[in-house]
């Protein structure tokens, strides 16, 4: 990483790197995170990572422990109900102020990428994540880009970064049978969304959240 960067450029990439280590389990939950080391690593001072590592506890990545250090942050059964009831009640209306706005063009792309994925099958348990992860983005980003309010957008974007720590840990463990599930979850929310058919596409979204939240929790019980 160059030093040369502007501190706050280089605030961003640290960031970046960081958040995506403890949300892929690089960095494991409970893991001290050893800011000095990190510094030699990266080759930057400890202000940027100090700066990356603050807005990182701000968004729940991270605990603060006085007198000890930075921590990634601890997981929970009980943290995990709670983003999950709070993005059913909240991604709900995320969908209902976007249906009507999410260009028809845009399903068609989306749902033809569908059955592509699923033509390809991915048989290593990183091509699986990667497959879960990239229709969770690709889906739930397009509701919240046209939701039309974008402290909603954020707040709802944020509890599924969040979340996705949990489904990434849980992932490892699923099965060919789970990943079909979800595809078909997904792809039973973009026939209503394509169909002009709201409500029920409120109600299939709230459904596959529902399960995910059920699936998820069970490798943590």
């Amino acid at each position: 990483m160059k030093k040369s960067l502007n501190r706050y450029v280089l605030t961003d990439e640290i960031y970046s790197l960081l958040k995506e280590q403890i949300v892929s389990h690089q960095i494991a939950a409970g893991d001290k995170i050893n800011i000095d080391q990190l510094g030699r690593e990266l080759e930057v001072s400890n202000i940027p990572i100090r700066e990356a590592l603050s807005r990182l506890a701000a968004e729940g990545f991270v605990d603060v422990v006085p007198f000890k250090g930075m921590y990634a942050a601890n997981m929970s059964l009980q943290e995990l109900d709670d983003m999950f009831e709070i993005r059913l009640a909240l991604e709900g209306l995320a969908l209902r102020k976007a249906a009507p706005h999410i260009p028809g063009g845009l399903l068609a792309e989306l749902e033809r990428d569908m059955g592509t994925w699923a033509a390809r099958e991915p048989q290593q348990e990183e091509e699986k994540i990667a497959y879960i992860a990239e229709m969770n983005r690709r889906l739930h980003g397009l509701i919240l880009d046209h939701c039309g309010n974008e402290s909603l957008k954020q707040l709802v974007g944020a509890y599924i970064e969040r979340i996705q720590r949990y489904l990434s840990f849980a992932h490892r463990e699923m099965e060919r049978q789970t990943l079909q599930t979800e595809w078909q979850e997904h792809m039973a929310i973009i026939r209503r969304l394509s169909a002009r058919q709201p409500e029920e596409a409120e109600q299939e979204l709230l459904a596959h959240i529902r399960s995910s939240h059920e699936r998820t929790r069970d490798y943590f019980r």
